[in-house]
């Protein structure tokens, strides 16, 4: 049988392990990276194409390493084919990245030996006083990589370290906003929510949301008749300035390859259930596709405002694997 898989990063289909349905937060190093390639995908001094074409000519290398340490390496490997900097510079300053971080661990006090004055009366300290400024694993090898790549940018005057705070700074804090206040606005408002599904790119950018993406819209309106799920089986394609940055299950090989042959399974191991005579639309997300899933209103809102309809709709809604009570 001939095998159609277009490369590692092709799983659609493929017979995968339950999804942990669990999103797991987002460590510094990953917002960092995260950041540096929006920045420079978005100055078009490398583009999206060049660095899918690089990560899917990673091989099984793919599957072996993680989503950013995936698009850290493919970055890389298209400085260097372009010229943009030499592996030596890469490497010194790679170097003097790691230098930086090799600071001594000290200890913490033992509180039985300490003792001092509060208010001219001896006082003592308990344990619960005193706590780690950090904890878990340092830095991964990855993050020293996209710190050196960044100051080589920075040195040749092609970003600023202010374009990757506000990147981080839009992600933290108004992108996962949007798709919420563009959903609450089309519960709220009838001619909106048509406009809306019509043309989602459109209407949003009407009310004032500049999504600052290439990539068309697609709204799809969950039915009695219809429950609609995205996915995107061959990288992690998600409208990032809508809703923020995809959840780690949506980037993960198990959600990316079951959702598309048996997505009633799929919704079940998120605790939807769809009744079996209700139809289930897939829709694969591309580079020139991304959509929004509009839930139903939830019952007994009708004097509530936009605003505070917004503080109820949930992420998981918007991507289909989960309805509002």
């Amino acid at each position: 049988m001939t095998n159609l898989k277009m490369g590692p990063h092709d799983v659609g289909g493929e017979k995968s392990i339950p999804i942990d349905v669990n999103d797991k937060d987002m460590t510094h190093w990953e917002k960092f990276a995260n950041a540096l390639r929006i920045v420079v995908s978005s100055k078009r001094i490398i583009t999206l194409d060049e660095l899918r074409y690089h990560t899917e000519a990673l091989g099984d290398k793919y599957f072996e390493i993680g989503y950013f340490e995936r698009n850290c390496l493919s970055l890389h490997n298209i400085c260097i084919q372009k010229g943009i900097y030499s592996l030596d510079d890469f490497i010194k300053i790679r170097s003097r990245k790691i230098s930086e971080f090799n600071v001594p661990i000290i200890e913490l006090p033992d509180v039985k030996d300490i003792e001092h004055l509060h208010n001219g009366k001896p006082h003592k300290h308990s344990e619960k006083d005193f706590q780690e400024d950090e904890s878990g694993d340092g830095p991964p090898d990855y993050y020293f990589d996209t710190l050196a790549i960044a100051e080589i940018f920075v040195s040749k005057g092609l970003i600023t370290n202010d374009d990757i705070t506000l990147k981080i700074e839009q992600f933290d804090n108004v992108f996962p906003n949007r798709g919420k206040a563009v959903v609450a606005k089309a519960w709220h408002n009838d001619s909106f929510k048509k406009e809306l599904i019509h043309d989602a790119k459109a209407a949003i950018s009407d009310i004032g949301i500049e999504l600052e993406t290439f990539a068309d819209i697609i709204c799809m309106p969950q039915t009695d008749e219809v429950h609609h799920i995205v996915v995107c089986t061959l990288c992690s394609c998600y409208p990032r300035t809508l809703l923020g940055m995809p959840p780690s299950w949506y980037k993960s090989r198990s959600y990316r390859s079951r959702v598309v042959h048996e997505p009633r399974e799929v919704l079940a191991e998120f605790g939807t259930i769809v009744p079996i005579n209700k139809e289930i639309k897939v829709h694969d997300s591309n580079a020139d596709m991304r959509y929004l899933i509009l839930p139903p209103r939830p019952s007994n809102t009708e004097g509530l405002s936009e605003i505070e309809l917004s503080k109820l709709v949930a992420r998981d809604y918007l991507v289909g694997v989960r309805l509002p009570k």
